[in-house]
């Protein structure tokens, strides 16, 4: 009986913990990439069609240099679908805005990256 007990009390928790625990789209995106998968080759194509691009990421006059490799991070492509895209920003680069924060995935969506 006390087994049985036990049992329902653990189901009844897991299942409260399920409903209480946020959902991943409910997190931030932002650097859920680093130190997981690479992102080189789209932070290439940032700095590549970096005076496109500057405005989208919202740098002004101050900062007119390309950024460096540690300016970048990786962000998981996994949040495209919930973000907006915006159009004509890159030929090259799909980007996109979520929760105010601006990202660019590479043409096939694979790799993703911010500043």
């Amino acid at each position: 009986m006390r087994v049985i007990k036990l049992c329902a009390y653990l189901t009844i928790l897991l299942m409260t913990t399920a409903l209480i625990t946020p959902t991943a789209s409910a997190q931030t995106v932002f650097g859920a990439g680093v130190g997981g998968g690479s992102c080189s080759n789209v932070t290439r194509l940032i700095s590549r069609d970096w005076l496109q691009l500057k405005g989208f990421f919202g740098v002004g006059k101050e900062k007119q240099m390309r950024p460096k490799s540690k300016d970048f991070f990786c962000v998981s492509p996994y949040y495209v679908r919930d973000a907006v895209k915006k159009n004509a920003v890159s030929f090259t680069l799909k980007c996109f805005t979520l929760q105010t924060r601006n990202f660019c995935c590479d043409s096939k969506l694979t790799e993703c990256a911010s500043i």
